[in-house]
């Protein structure tokens, strides 16, 4: 499995599902880095996972944004890209996740 690919879409339903191209993001074994335009284009999944499990299918999420011991303690959300990737069980998807850095802030 390739832990750094967000495989294409190809299941018949992905045709509903609006997102950015995976052309658009960089991942390595840690991070996303992508621009806030591409970022924006992503729906937001902070408290579940979106229904209609395919390869391909790629959400932002605001982790810890929902956890309320973990700010009471201080902590502070990340956005997290995350993607159903491949699997190695027949007919499941794996869940796959790295921070976001938005390109654009960072060359500010």
């Amino acid at each position: 499995m390739k832990n750094n690919v967000i495989p294409p879409m190809t299941h018949e339903l992905s045709r509903h599902w609006k997102q950015p191209p995976t052309s658009e993001i960089l991942i390595d074994d840690e991070y996303a880095v992508m621009e806030r335009t591409t970022f924006e284009r992503l729906s937001e999944y902070s408290a579940t996972n979106p229904t209609g499990a395919y390869e391909g299918k790629m959400w932002r999420r605001h982790d810890g944004a929902f956890d309320q011991r973990f700010l009471a303690a201080g902590g502070k959300p990340v956005w997290m890209l995350c993607w159903y990737g491949e699997s190695e069980k027949p007919d499941h998807v794996s869940n796959n996740y790295r921070k976001i850095i938005l390109a654009d802030e960072v060359a500010a």
